[in-house]
């Protein structure tokens, strides 16, 4: 089991299809509201989702009922409300250190169409995808925390980004997102890039102002 520290193992797209469609029935803003504090309330709160949950401390990480993990992630280790639900997809660190960072970034390009297209055969065409230097990138994502330009075009980060519509008009917002960690572009760290698919409250629309 993986804690708020440590990274899981990685999953296949196919396992990313499985943790997807165990998604399609659930009602978000259950979620949102949040859960009950630990006890039989969290326990029979989870299962209405499919999950047991399996540690408390700082954030909530559940099990799928199809093995996977998720954690429900609110502001200060409190529990509600609930701000995202992420799920560990991929990651990968450098081979060598810093001087790996460029073929690290490479693979991580390499493996992302085989991640999107399996979120897209669950949940359709994204509304939106794009890299780091897209000039359409989005001002908004639900309460996804938009970089800066100049922050993403220094950082390569998010280094690929796809987004879903769920449920229009009153239903969440989800993305696909591969992370490069801070000196992973430039080259002044031993680079790490992990891919997680977040669920976000829906908020405002997404596009250019």
């Amino acid at each position: 089991m993986g804690t708020p520290f440590e990274r899981p193992a990685n999953r296949t797209p196919e396992q990313l299809i499985a943790e997807l469609r165990g998604l399609a029935d659930v009602r978000w803003e259950t979620v949102w509201n949040g859960p009950p504090l630990p006890g039989k309330g969290l326990d029979m709160w989870c299962a209405q989702f499919g999950w047991t949950p399996t540690q408390f401390e700082y954030v909530l990480n559940v099990v799928t009922d199809t093995g996977g993990e998720m954690t429900l992630n609110a502001r200060g280790g409190s529990w509600a409300p609930v701000q995202s639900v992420s799920h560990w997809v991929w990651g990968d660190t450098a081979v060598g250190g810093p001087e790996g960072n460029p073929q690290l970034l490479a693979d991580a390009a390499q493996i992302w169409p085989l991640y999107r297209d399996a979120a897209s055969s669950v949940l359709g065409e994204p509304a939106w995808e794009g890299a780091w230097d897209s000039t359409s990138f989005p001002d908004e994502l639900g309460l996804y925390a938009i970089p800066d330009e100049e922050d993403r075009i220094e950082d390569k980060s998010p280094y690929r980004i796809a987004y879903w519509e769920l449920g229009a008009p009153d239903g969440a917002l989800a993305s696909l997102t591969i992370t490069p960690a801070t000196g992973t572009a430039g080259g002044s760290r031993h680079g790490v890039a992990n891919m997680y698919f977040d669920v976000y409250p829906r908020r405002l629309k997404v596009g250019r102002r």
